[in-house]
């Protein structure tokens, strides 16, 4: 059973990497990546999620210059950072060299950004990886899969501790977090770890149209310091929906506390 809201017409592609199952369909959106069976994106509306993920923390920031990103192996991310002119250079971290090569052939318009000489991709576990760095970074993006198999300990507390340790004073750490935003069980432990780590916590989302319908992905956004959120930006982090009142509970409570 595939978790989506598009409709499949045909396989393009199928493999068992080390790490998961991959596929690659045809839909109604266009052709779609499947990791163990969940859609992670389609043509139509990926840059619903890419440019949001990126826009957000990158705008507030104002002039960064370098970005780390963990996961990101279909290259959507990687693209949108390289439109920013004050982005010098872009580490990325994947585990599995296998979605790379997948979006290489299916999904140039996005894969094509490991060929920018300011892009350095490394295969690797981002949780061993993280701890070998010697530099810090502006901008931190966690575009993981769901806390499931190997992406499990990115949304563990001692993983965002390490991420804190190579995150500048100034710097943003944004996460994809759609999951425990509709988990309580899972809501619990990951929330409770970034506001235990950081000294800032929010939370913004993105929004696609699929036949009249809405879907959501939820982001976190994590800092050192307070972050001030531009006017035009606010109705990203406007979490009146209902999907995520479990969000907007928690970040009512953590405030109370700070009064």
């Amino acid at each position: 059973m595939k978790i989506t809201s598009a409709k499949l017409k045909e396989r393009l592609f199928f493999k068992n990497s080390d790490f998961q199952k991959i596929e690659v369909y045809k839909t109604n959106f266009g052709k779609s990546l499947f990791l163990d069976d969940i859609e992670q994106f389609s043509e139509f509306d990926e840059i619903e999620y890419h440019d949001t993920m990126t826009k957000i923390p990158l705008s507030i920031h104002g002039k960064p210059n370098n970005v780390l990103i963990i996961g990101g192996g279909d290259g959507g991310i990687a693209r949108e950072c390289l439109k920013y002119d004050t982005i010098k250079s872009i580490d990325q971290c994947e585990i599995d060299k296998e979605v790379v090569s997948v979006c290489r052939e299916y999904f140039p318009q996005m894969a094509s950004s490991f060929d920018n000489p300011r892009v350095n991709l490394t295969f690797d576990d981002a949780k061993e990886f993280v701890k070998s760095i010697d530099k810090k970074y502006d901008i931190i993006l966690v575009d993981s899969t769901d806390p499931i198999n190997q992406s499990k300990p990115l949304f563990k507390k001692d993983f965002y501790e390490d991420l804190k340790n190579i995150l500048k004073n100034n710097g943003l750490l944004s996460c994809q977090v759609q999951t425990p935003a509709v988990s309580h069980r899972i809501s619990n432990e990951v929330y409770n770890s970034l506001y235990e780590v950081f000294d800032y916590l929010n939370f913004f989302f993105c929004t696609y149209i699929r036949d009249g319908h809405k879907d959501n992905t939820l982001f976190s956004l994590s800092a050192n310091k307070e972050v001030e959120i531009p006017e035009k930006f606010i109705e990203y982090f406007d979490l009146s929906s209902k999907e995520y009142q479990k969000t907007r509970a928690f970040l009512n409570k953590i405030n109370w506390i700070k009064k």
